[in-house]
């Protein structure tokens, strides 16, 4: 799933590879998948409005890869499982994908959906109102997301109101474009149940989180990603996830407990039961 480090990678190479190139031709939905969110644009009327566009810069915003054509229209990548694909020859193109786009070089891009995804057109002037942009959620690689700030959002929690590790770091709050996958680590490097009531955190606690989510999510900008996601080359990234389907009782590297998992909150957590303590 892309998330936060992917979408930055991704962004960064679109800038790197494909600026300046013109769309020779454009498929949306040549295979139909329910849950690619394609926008008001029909497949017929992005076809239509790509050809001949050029690409002029890209850029990522939480867990979506936005992609400027020309100067008044934006591909919306990104937003869950996409395999994003830059192409030299078209006998690498996908037999199954939602977007195609064949630049005047004869090289291309694919976009293929697995689980949920953006292919959507927007025009420049609606940014602002893009339904899949977390524009209430704070950006943890921004200025604004100081200690401070982290420390506030914590104390805004209502006395009474549960507010867990997990539901305050990618729900309510929630940090721009963090989901459940690059957050395992987090948790486990910080020594913070996903389950554990966040207004039970001692500052020390709040302090190690908030250091290890700035930490972790520079890591895996700049190994290009996780190990189990994928750069527009077809390369994995290099940051070796340590929390992940495949620890499920393997020893902890800590303390050597066997790793647990449990479904919560819509999701798989991993976590040590004793390094990762529900109560302190």
């Amino acid at each position: 799933m892309i998330e936060l480090p992917e979408a930055i990678v991704i962004s960064k190479q679109i800038n790197e590879t494909l600026i300046g190139k013109t769309i020779k031709s454009a498929i949306r939905g040549q295979t139909p998948h329910k849950f690619a969110f394609i926008g008001k644009h029909s497949d017929e009327e992005v076809s239509k409005i790509l050809k001949g566009k050029k690409i002029t810069k890209s850029w990522s915003n939480g867990n979506i890869i936005l992609v400027q054509l020309d100067s008044d229209y934006l591909l919306s990548l990104g937003c869950g499982g996409e395999r994003i694909l830059y192409h030299k020859q078209d006998k690498t193109i996908p037999k199954k994908h939602q977007l195609l786009l064949e630049f005047n070089d004869q090289t291309y891009l694919t976009v293929t959906v697995s689980g949920w995804g953006e292919v959507r057109l927007i025009e420049l002037e609606n940014i602002d109102n893009h339904p899949h942009i977390q524009f209430n959620k704070i950006d943890p690689f921004s200025e604004e997301f100081t200690f401070k700030t982290f420390e506030e959002l914590i104390q805004k929690i209502p006395e009474k109101k549960k507010c867990s590790a997990k539901k305050f770091s990618i729900t309510d709050p929630g940090l721009r474009g963090i989901g459940n996958g690059v957050i395992q680590d987090i948790f486990f490097l910080s020594e913070i149940h996903p389950k554990r009531e966040m207004k039970s955190l001692i500052k020390e606690e709040q302090k190690r989180l908030y250091q290890t989510i700035r930490n972790e999510l520079h890591k895996m900008v700049t190994l290009g990603g996780r190990d189990s996601e994928k750069d527009i080359f077809d390369n994995f990234g290099k940051y070796k996830r340590i929390m992940h389907s495949k620890s499920v009782d393997t020893p902890c590297p800590i303390c050597g407990i066997l790793i647990k998992k449990q479904q919560y909150l819509g999701g798989t957590i991993y976590f040590c039961p004793s390094c990762q303590k529900i109560d302190r």
